[in-house]
């Protein structure tokens, strides 16, 4: 009998989901009746689809105690194939049949009940091509999350793929093999990997600026996804909508941002696990129309560094004042005769520089979490001053 091929791994695992009615059927002798189909043209029915007579269909097993193929039969003139079984093992068990058509293998859903026919227990088979053509991209939905303490932000893709011919599209079988289906992303984009999805990791490849598939794509309707991470100085970020998209939506949990690009509109928002999201959606999006994510600048770092130069230029300028109200005061006890007293107008020294002590910590305490190096900055500038207010108030006090 066929073994599991090594890529429904993957799937097996997502079925032992669906298992609620596992326990209750568990004991039961349990029947499937179905059929395999592919499209014919001759002798078609009006889908334009015929039997796939004479192709063996495998039933299997997957639970977590054991997993693997239990029976098989080869399906009659009408593509029909029937089997018996009683459930053994854990009650998590999942069953489900399959069978390969052209070295790609098709499969039926979980087969959840007693007696599984119809469409519960039909597989449609459809023969392979290697000569690439365009996927419809129904979907796509892109969701960037907030910046992380090193910057970075999370974004996730997710593509709802859609091969419209009555062929599976397979990756070419040479030394360097095409995928099935290819997509760019940023430029920065780091730590690409597969999520979960229709698609094994296995399949998966991703490259400077882009990410492929070389999984089989069949008739129907297929989701990708992937995530990456960008760094908060990439946005503005500018994307292409590389083979358009009948539906684009775009997710942004920072609450200030924007998404600007033909036919995009701010709609309702909506929360995913907990998490709020603004929500833009343009539909019919032509292939590589341009979008703009715009975010605000959230970069901690970056902000500390313009505030900390920004004391730094503040408490220069403050000195370069202190320096030349100084020498001023300085000539002016030589030049001036002693009856002569300071303009009203002028507060002594010790009492500007007390001012500009008060100025400085009020700047320091509107930042919000400040970083070592505005800390540093705000240290050092207020000890200079203090030195400066004291040598003031020894002077004054010696010139009494």
């Amino acid at each position: 009998m066929p073994r599991l091929p090594s890529f429904l791994r993957f799937l097996a695992l997502t079925l032992l989901a669906a298992t609620a009615t596992a326990t209750a059927l568990h004991a039961q002798t349990r029947s499937v009746n179905g059929r395999v189909r592919r499209p014919v043209s001759v002798n078609a029915d009006s889908t334009g689809m015929g039997p796939a007579a004479g192709t063996w269909v495998t039933l299997h097993r997957v639970g977590k105690d054991t997993a693997g193929p239990i029976d098989s039969m080869r399906t009659d003139g009408q593509g029909r194939y029937r089997f018996r079984f009683t459930p053994f093992g854990s009650s998590d068990g999942v069953y489900f049949a399959s069978t390969t058509w052209g070295g790609i293998a098709y499969f039926t859903p979980p087969l959840k009940n007693a007696e599984a026919r119809g469409d519960d227990a039909e597989i449609t088979v459809f023969d392979t091509t290697s000569v690439r053509f365009q996927l419809t991209v129904k979907g796509r939905h892109l969701i960037v999350g907030k910046a992380d303490t090193t910057q970075f932000r999370t974004v996730i893709e997710v593509f709802e793929l859609s091969n419209d011919s009555l062929r599976t599209l397979v990756a070419t079988d040479t030394t360097s093999p095409m995928p099935t289906w290819s997509i760019s992303v940023p430029a920065s984009a780091l730590d690409v990997r597969a999520n979960e999805g229709e698609v094994s990791p296995d399949a998966f490849v991703a490259g400077p600026g882009r990410v492929s598939i070389y999984a089989p794509i069949a008739p129907g309707i297929k989701q990708v996804a992937f995530s990456y991470k960008v760094p908060s100085s990439s946005f503005p970020l500018q994307m292409r909508a590389e083979g358009g998209a009948v539906v684009f939506e775009v997710l942004l949990e920072e609450q200030q941002g924007f998404v600007t690009g033909k036919g995009f509109a701010n709609v309702d928002p909506v929360s995913l696990e907990g998490r709020n999201f603004r929500r833009f959606l343009s539909q019919d999006v032509q292939p590589n129309a341009e979008l703009i994510i715009e975010l605000p600048s959230s970069g901690a770092p970056a902000r500390n560094l313009y505030i900390a130069g920004l004391l730094v230029a503040i408490g220069l300028l403050m000195m370069v004042v202190l320096m030349r109200s100084m020498q001023r005061r300085a000539a002016s006890r030589v030049a001036v005769e002693p009856t002569m007293r300071p303009r009203e107008s002028d507060a002594p020294l010790h009492e500007r520089l007390a001012q500009e002590i008060a100025a400085l910590d009020e700047t320091y305490a509107h930042i919000v979490e400040p970083s070592d190096t505005v800390k540093k900055a705000y240290d050092a500038r207020r000890s200079e001053l203090k030195g400066a207010l004291g040598a003031a108030l020894a002077d004054m006090a010696t010139r009494r």
